[in-house]
């Protein structure tokens, strides 16, 4: 029973009923109770409408690119350059710094290369004591020089392969580091026993960089090979170096590629998509 207060009626308090103050009070958690559920139900359809329809910028169904999309102007690696594979070139040992000084040539003549009107006959040679084999040597020239992006593609050049009896325009060597270095500094070159080069009339491949290419050049071996061939051949026929047009370009054959790639791509072959591939000319 609770104390009176002058003025006040008396009233029995049951603790089990709320006072009128508790009353709205309630109200107001039942009311935030209502609010809290339906964040909740907003928060879990929100969810799952995300999971159903991602964002572009989340692994999903992606929109495509609009045609404003900017296309790319550069070729993005050495395989979109070569459509059709070429043949892949049969590892070998590296050879020894120094052969013997002498070389074989083949004796068997081989086919037209080309059906331009202007001939050109070469032999094929190797040094003896490198471990490599002429007949190997022999089929990756006519394979290289015989390829439609190599020289002949130009519709006026020809080309042949002739036996050691018969008269030659040019030789193509395959020599030791040591032979190679000796024989183009006959003619005054200064290759370091490292490149390959070119002479009148002497075609001068260092069987080093046949088989073992340069760390730079990121593509396989036998563009490596077929770069060199063209590389020197085209000396022969009176191509000057050349330098790489702008980065990320097929680096033009006339590229001195053996000693860096200048931002280009690697490239072995004198024409490109049947035409002549060229960069700034080097005095």
């Amino acid at each position: 029973m609770a104390t009176p207060t002058p003025g006040t009626p008396l009233q029995d308090q049951d603790p089990q009923e709320p006072t009128t103050d508790e009353q709205p009070r309630d109200r107001t958690r039942l009311h935030l109770a209502i609010g809290l559920a339906l964040i909740a139900l907003a928060a879990l359809l929100m969810a799952v409408d995300q999971a159903r329809h991602p964002p572009a910028n989340q692994t999903g169904n992606q929109p495509a690119a609009g045609p404003s999309a900017p296309a790319p102007t550069s070729v993005p690696s050495f395989d979109a350059l070569t459509p059709s594979p070429f043949p892949s070139a049969t590892p070998a040992p590296r050879p020894p710094r120094e052969g013997q000084g002498v070389f074989s040539t083949a004796q068997d003549a081989g086919r037209y290369l080309g059906r331009g009107a202007e001939l050109r006959r070469f032999h094929v040679a190797v040094e003896k004591g490198i471990g490599l084999k002429l007949a190997d040597f022999t089929a990756a020239v006519d394979r290289v020089l015989g390829d439609p992006r190599s020289w002949i593609a130009d519709g006026e050049l020809k080309l042949r392969r002739v036996g050691a009896a018969d008269p030659a325009d040019f030789t193509i060597y395959l020599a030791s580091a040591a032979t190679s270095e000796r024989m183009c500094a006959e003619g005054g070159l200064d290759t370091d026993g490292y490149t390959s080069c070119s002479l009148g009339g002497q075609v001068i491949i260092n069987a080093d960089r046949w088989v073992g290419a340069v760390p730079d050049f990121e593509a396989p071996l036998a563009e490596y090979q077929a770069y060199a061939l063209n590389h020197e051949v085209g000396h022969e026929l009176g191509n000057g170096h050349q330098a790489c047009p702008s980065p990320g370009a097929p680096a033009p054959v006339m590229q001195q590629q053996t000693l860096g790639m200048q931002g280009c791509l690697p490239y072995g072959w004198p024409y490109l998509d049947g035409r002549r591939h060229t960069g700034p000319d080097i005095p």
